[in-house]
């Protein structure tokens, strides 16, 4: 269970944000699937990244990356249900 991670999409969406502005329209396109669950949606935010300057895509791919293996990052836990005495 060590190993175990919760990432949520929300702080996927917020390293997006970082790393391209939230009046980015790469941002808004990424921000809309992600926010939607929307297949495709992401792939159409996947193929106007390509039009991007490889530093752009160089820090979406990053910021992919970091969001999914970084061990710091429990952003899905504030996503999880509250435990209740009820339940446990």
């Amino acid at each position: 269970m060590a190993n175990v991670r919760i990432v949520s999409l929300g702080g996927l969406r917020q390293r997006l944000a970082a790393v391209l502005g939230t009046d980015s329209l790469l941002f808004a396109r990424f921000d809309a699937a992600l926010r939607r669950n929307d297949e495709a949606l992401l792939e159409e935010a996947f193929r106007c990244l390509r039009a991007y300057p490889e530093t752009t895509r160089r820090a979406v791919e990053d910021a992919l990356l970091a969001w999914l293996f970084d061990e710091k990052d429990s952003s899905g836990l504030a996503d999880l249900e509250t435990p209740s005495r009820a339940r446990h």
